[in-house]
């Protein structure tokens, strides 16, 4: 397992557990991609921002939310890609949405992240 696919391994299990110190000192300085065309769309920097635009709306929005890779592959040195589905509930019902994330570390931090993933069924899960 390369440095980079653990480092990733560690944001989902930190997810997961709604570890926000583990969290934030994986994201502390990170610069997210959220896909744009998605509900939550945008560029964030650090674990703050992220938070406040991704995190807390996705709370808000979705009950038994979950962003599961099947899949976490090293992508040269610093990078890894990890291949999924988020699945959650919205007041349109159940749903399961593929992703691809794509991240890069620094030591023990994420340092960029981007999200690519189907806006459109993310946009009619999430509709109001």
């Amino acid at each position: 397992m390369s440095k980079a696919t653990e480092v990733l391994e560690n944001l989902y299990g930190a997810f997961a557990a709604g570890d926000g110190d583990r969290l934030g000192a994986l994201l502390g300085n990170t610069h997210w991609v959220e896909a744009s065309g998605g509900p939550y769309g945008g560029t964030y920097n650090g674990f703050a921002e992220v938070a406040a635009n991704v995190f807390g709306p996705i709370g808000n929005d979705v009950t038994d939310f979950s962003a599961r890779p099947d899949s976490i592959s090293p992508v040269g040195d610093d990078a890894a890609l990890a291949l999924g589905f988020y699945r959650g509930k919205t007041a349109h019902g159940p749903f399961e949405i593929r992703f691809a994330h794509l991240a890069h570390v620094d030591g023990d931090a994420i340092v960029r992240f981007e999200q690519f993933t189907d806006t459109h069924q993310w946009q009619a899960a999430t509709a109001g």
